[in-house]
Order: structure tokens, then C-alpha cells, then sequence
């Protein structure tokens, strides 16, 4: 009877720990580094998707005050 309820809890457990895994670990600034394009790359992301380059914007300014990008 205990491994019909202990077989299924330890499945669950190491799901948990596994997906827990594979995300990055670390200071932002050991993880992280600068997002750069060429020119023309630059203008058709700002042109064509004004959030993504706000939010690579806002990236790189914090790399550069806190990490000394």
C-alpha cells in the first residue's frame, strides 16, 4: 500500500528538482551579457518591434551600470 502513494510522490519530487535545474543560476551580471546588432539589425528591431528593443535597451544600460559592460 506505501508504494502506490510513494511512487507517485517521488516522481512529482524529481520533476521539481529537475526542471529546477535547468534554469540559469547566478548574478545577473555573471549570467547576462550585452545584446548588440549591426546597424541595419538595430533599425529594422527598433522600426519592427519597439518592446524587444526597449526591453534590450533597459538590459544593456543596467549591464553597464552594474556589471561595467
Amino acid at each position: 500500500m506505501w508504494r502506490r502513494k510513494t511512487i507517485p510522490l517521488l516522481l512529482t519530487a524529481s520533476l521539481v528538482v529537475s526542471a529546477c535545474s535547468q534554469s540559469p543560476a547566478g548574478d545577473f551580471c555573471d549570467i547576462a551579457e550585452p545584446i548588440r546588432f549591426e546597424r541595419e539589425v538595430a533599425l529594422a528591431v527598433v522600426t519592427g518591434d519597439r518592446d524587444t528593443a526597449e526591453t534590450i535597451d533597459a538590459q544593456n544600460r543596467y549591464g553597464e551600470r552594474h556589471c561595467g559592460w
